[in-house]
């Protein structure tokens, strides 16, 4: 079957699935959002609670712990997470998990010491490794219609690189206010919350007082605002969950009696042996990348030139201002330091940012993969310039800092028209001509299609670019992310057809969270431990042993990957037991319309029948 021919290809959404779209949407978002925050407030949580100042041995010592026991316990109780979901339904653990991150994420902003801090980011771990199992195998069997259903699962994985640039912009308004002193104190503000006359805020400063310890009053305030921020998912879905169905064919399975046991040991079947280890590790190799290569970028970054010489600026100018109103020389020489780091720091925060939307860019153009050559569906040209205009605004938003005035956002998002519009038409030309010559090719093969050019951009980027120029790492950046990340969302697409359904959420969750979370974060530990080695030559700074590394690391795992990814088998569970029933009734009951993306408002489109009621509810 042609994508053309693809039947209801462009089904309209009901309003219940788009409630079902904006909760996915908000969970993969706040995914991300609740894990990065740590890289942002570990540095001024550890100093504000226990006085533990960067660089010292136990600082690190609290770093490591924070980044990889969270990791471990996130992947352990996630694949338990994912056999719940077999046994209790997907929408019930799903619910479950994102309350569980969001509630332990705003517990952690009342800590008073590491510790505590520590089993509230193993809690959030768990609450994220479990949800993005169950959401997946939700959305997958909402959705009978196969197009439609890789659109839901492709767009609403997108937003997992949303919740980067989020997080970092929360957290540089609240210091922002901070340093206006304009941002009150936790205990001040939430204190002084009341809900219909009832005082809430004295009673939850009072309880978590009892239990953790009273915050000092002089504590850091932006750390801990960050991450009681991570709250937010929680409202909307106590709100929508009383309208959110459970999945049929789960439900089906069960009010039956037809539902299996879930086993870990029958995903090492002879059925399911070959599926189980390779999936697990292409996810373990395509997390090495992200924790080996793409999170290492900010220990490097201090070699580029550019930033080179603006931390000498910063320090020069800092030590002057130190100096000019007498201050000793010891306080002169710790100035000039701090902003010498300062400096470095702002420059691997535009580029991570920048990096995040490559991650954007990669999880759309995957996702239009997917929909087009394996569940051959159709798209077209604005769907490409729609995701290609909106990555050069956020492009040119995170060089900026997302900072400016109203004036120049609006600059910046005619830019991202103007430019995006210009530079999509060429991509969608090279992507259609792909799609065109890999109809009916093997899953593998789609995959490969970031595999092959990340043998070369991977080690390109780390080993050159990045020292070479700070435009230079932009674009390597940009280009690692969009490979690296993009690849996410081709597990989100593909795991729940790899497991029948009484297995599903199991097996997704041991591929996603023993392979990912357990096996391939620790490319993180193998990176820094082979940087810190003694055969590096003595001339070697730490920032350009760190980039060879990353070079060496990114290559091999693409590399493996590319050789791993065709001995992937084909899904063996991608079809409802209903769905061309489905398709046919539905396509009778709701209209049709194009795979839509962000666009810009010059697109035109057949919009004869755009006054006819939508399919209610």
């Amino acid at each position: 079957m042609s994508s053309d021919d693809a039947p209801g290809s462009g089904l309209k959404l009901t309003r219940t699935q788009w409630l079902i779209c904006v909760i996915a949407t908000i969970g993969f978002l706040f995914d991300i959002y609740e894990l990065l925050m740590l890289p942002l407030i570990a540095k001024s949580a550890l100093l504000d609670m226990a006085g533990i100042k960067p660089g010292t041995p136990e600082f690190l010592t609290w770093v490591g712990r924070l980044f990889f026991i969270p990791a471990i316990v996130g992947g352990i109780f996630g694949l338990m997470g994912g056999w719940l979901t077999d046994k209790l339904g997907r929408r019930r653990v799903l619910t479950f998990s994102i309350l569980l991150y969001a509630i332990a994420a705003f517990c952690a902003g009342f800590c008073v010491n590491p510790w505590q801090l520590l089993f509230f980011r193993c809690l959030v771990f768990i609450g994220v490794c479990v949800e993005f199992v169950a959401a997946v195998a939700w959305l997958a069997e909402l959705f009978p219609n196969a197009v439609q259903r890789e659109k839901v699962l492709g767009y609403t994985q997108a937003f997992s690189s949303v919740g980067g640039l989020t997080v970092a912009i929360v957290n540089g308004a609240l210091a922002s206010l901070a340093l206006q002193g304009k941002l009150p104190a936790v205990g001040e503000f939430v204190g002084g919350l009341s809900i219909i006359g009832m005082p809430i805020g004295s009673w939850l400063m009072g309880f978590f007082g009892s239990i953790l310890g009273q915050i000092p009053e002089t504590s850091e305030s932006v750390w801990r605002y960050t991450l009681m921020s991570g709250l937010i998912p929680a409202i909307p879905l106590i709100i929508i969950r009383p309208f959110l169905p459970e999945s049929p064919q789960w439900q089906k399975k069960k009010d039956a009696g037809e539902l299996k046991r879930a086993s870990i040991g029958e995903l090492f079947s002879p059925q399911l042996l070959k599926t189980t280890i390779i999936a697990t590790i292409l996810f373990a190799l395509a997390y090495g990348a992200a924790f080996g290569s793409l999170q290492q970028m900010r220990l490097i970054i201090p070699e580029t030139p550019q930033v080179v010489e603006a931390a000498k600026s910063a320090s020069k100018k800092a030590s002057t201002a130190a100096a000019e109103v007498g201050k000793p020389e010891k306080a002169v020489k710790i100035a000039g330091v701090l902003a010498s780091k300062g400096a470095e720091q702002k420059a691997a925060a535009k580029v991570t940012k920048v990096q995040e939307v490559g991650g954007l860019y990669g999880r759309a153009l995957m996702a239009l993969f997917v929909i087009t050559i394996i569940a051959r569906g159709t798209t077209n040209v604005w769907a490409f310039v729609g995701w290609t205009q909106l990555a050069v605004f956020l492009v040119l938003e995170g060089v900026a800092g997302f900072q400016g005035s109203i004036n120049e956002h609006f600059i910046r998002a005619g830019k991202g028209l103007l430019f995006g519009g210009v530079i999509g038409v060429p991509i969608w030309f090279v992507c259609s001509r792909i799609i065109s010559a890999m109809k009916g090719a093997s899953t593998g093969k789609v995959l490969r299609l970031f595999q092959l050019p990340g043998i070369i951009i991977l080690p390109l980027t780390f080993a050159f670019l990045i020292t070479n120029s700070l435009q230079a790492a932009y674009i390597g950046m940009f280009l690692c992310g969009f490979l690296v990340v993009g690849q996410f969302t081709f597990w989100g697409n593909m795991l729940p057809k790899l497991f029948p359904i009484h297995l599903r959420g199991t097996g997704e969750s041991f591929a996603a969270n023993i392979g990912g979370r357990l096996i391939g974060t620790s490319f993180a530990w193998i990176s820094t431990t082979i940087a810190a080695a003694s055969f590096w030559p003595e001339d070697f700074t730490v920032p350009k042993k760190m980039a060879y590394t990353a070079a060496a690391v990114g290559g091999l795992l693409f590399l493996a990957g590319y050789i791993v990814s065709g001995h992937l088998p084909e899904p063996q569970f991608a079809d409802h037991e209903d769905e061309g029933k489905s398709d046919s009734s539905e396509d009778d009951d709701v209209k049709e319309e194009e795979t839509s993306a962000p666009r810009s408002d010059t697109g035109t489109e057949d919009d004869g029948d755009s006054n006819s009621d939508e399919e209610t509810t």
